[in-house]
């Protein structure tokens, strides 16, 4: 019974080496991307205090109830002040924020304040910069200090393949800094209505993403979230970036003017 024991045992280690080999040798050839099943912690820990959440801060009227020297209770107007959740933006430098102009599209037209919110909750004040309509890019300077740290910029964004494992970090729904991890679904992805090529990803991006990144399994930025096409306006696997190489080009281009 010992000697049947020992035998299955033995032939269940020898098979389980020659599959290692096996699909060590398969992989290490044909170069092809498998799914990050390893603990990515350290990756977003190094990378959090490069994303930022947007906010306005918006002023409205409103009815507040109200009770006079007798008691008496009623409903008087007044100006009330809010935060509202935009988006989210990365840091370019060491007070510099690129997002999406989209995303502080309201507060430029509206004269509304910006706040940025590092990735333990201190909040400072921001303005703009300059913007690129067409491609959807706005530059932003905080105007006090804050704890922020730049992004490692991947150089080779021209490598980038399909199937490549990629993370998106940004503020969804307004809850929050938020990570969701998936693939390069393709690469030169095109809108009729849109300035330049895009990187696709199956990486789950919801409302409040836009302006946040997209970085790779080493934490390095290759893209900035900007385009979710649903018809619901939430996540369906169809998830769009424009690329570093891009964001550069008009980030260099805005502050030459």
């Amino acid at each position: 019974m010992f000697k049947k024991s020992y035998f299955v045992i033995s032939l269940w280690v020898v098979l389980g080496s020659l599959s290692g080999l096996f699909f060590s040798s398969f992989y290490g050839k044909t170069n092809i991307y498998i799914p990050f099943y390893h603990d990515i912690s350290n990756v977003l820990e190094r990378t959090s205090p490069s994303v930022v959440n947007i906010w306005t801060i918006k002023k409205w009227r409103g009815w507040q109830e109200q009770s006079n020297e007798f008691g008496f209770k009623f409903n008087r107007r007044v100006i009330k002040t809010g935060f509202f959740p935009n988006g989210s933006g990365v840091v370019i430098d060491k007070d510099i924020i690129v997002t999406n102009f989209h995303v502080i599209k309201d507060a430029f037209n509206q004269n509304q304040q910006l706040i940025v919110e590092n990735h333990i909750g201190k909040n400072v004040q921001a303005r703009i910069v300059g913007f690129d309509i067409e491609a959807d890019i706005a530059v932003l300077v905080i105007i006090d200090e804050i704890d922020l740290k730049p992004f490692n910029i991947r150089k080779n964004i021209d490598g980038i393949k399909v199937g490549e494992p990629v993370i998106a970090i940004g503020n969804p729904q307004g809850l929050g800094q938020s990570f969701s991890k998936g693939i390069v679904s393709a690469i030169n992805r095109t809108f009729n209505d849109k300035k330049g090529n895009f990187i696709q990803t199956d990486a789950s991006i919801n409302p409040g993403n836009s302006g946040g990144a997209l970085i790779d399994d080493k934490g390095r930025l290759i893209g900035i979230v900007n385009v979710i096409s649903s018809t619901s306006g939430g996540n369906q696997g169809l998830n769009f970036a424009i690329p570093i190489d891009t964001v550069i080009e008009v980030y260099n281009s805005i502050l030459d003017k």
